[in-house]
């Protein structure tokens, strides 16, 4: 990780988001791969994706949005946030997607949690940072648990997509417990 920025990691730099990520957004996120373990159900319109992008292109505390670039080539290939920021718990819930299909499991979801989580800890004053995650997401709960997120409990069919019912557990990261390798 670079100890220059708090915005880099080795593979990956956090930056802005921009309008004109909007066309790779509105693929990926009509991309059924992609969207398996995401909440998402039902397809995206560019209309949505311009009114997303267009709303998280201000970065603040209370809404800690960023797009995911490799550092070599600058593209995007993701996005991460901290969002539902409690001041008074010092706690956020952290939201991550790596929608560029080839750069999964190259490492590269891996070092945004760690640059993500090493941001909130570090920029934000956070104490806690929590996820959820489907249960039955095994390559995500690896990643989570490699950067030292603990299971806390699960929400037993709190999800229904894909004609199912689905468990989502509840992972939880305190400061002090970041795995940075």
């Amino acid at each position: 990780m670079s100890a220059d920025s708090p915005y880099e990691g080795r593979l990956i730099r956090l930056r802005a988001r921009e309008p004109e990520d909007e066309p790779q957004l509105y693929t990926w996120f009509n991309d059924a791969e992609v969207t398996e373990h995401l909440s998402l159900r039902y397809p995206v319109s560019h209309a949505q994706e311009r009114s997303f992008a267009e709303g998280t292109t201000v970065t603040g505390y209370f809404a800690a949005n960023f797009a995911v670039v490799r550092k070599d080539t600058g593209e995007l290939i993701g996005g991460v946030e901290l969002k539902d920021l409690s001041p008074e718990n010092r706690s956020a819930v952290l939201g991550i997607a790596i929608g560029d299909k080839r750069c999964w499991d190259g490492g590269y979801g891996t070092d945004t949690m760690r640059t993500m989580c090493r941001f909130g800890f570090e920029m934000m004053n956070l104490n806690r940072i929590e996820l959820e995650v489907h249960a039955d997401n095994a390559r995500a709960r690896h990643v989570y648990a490699k950067v030292g997120f603990q299971e806390e409990g699960v929400r037993r069919q709190a999800l229904y997509k894909a004609g199912r019912y689905q468990d989502i557990a509840i992972m939880g990261l305190l400061a002090g417990e970041l795995r940075l390798e």
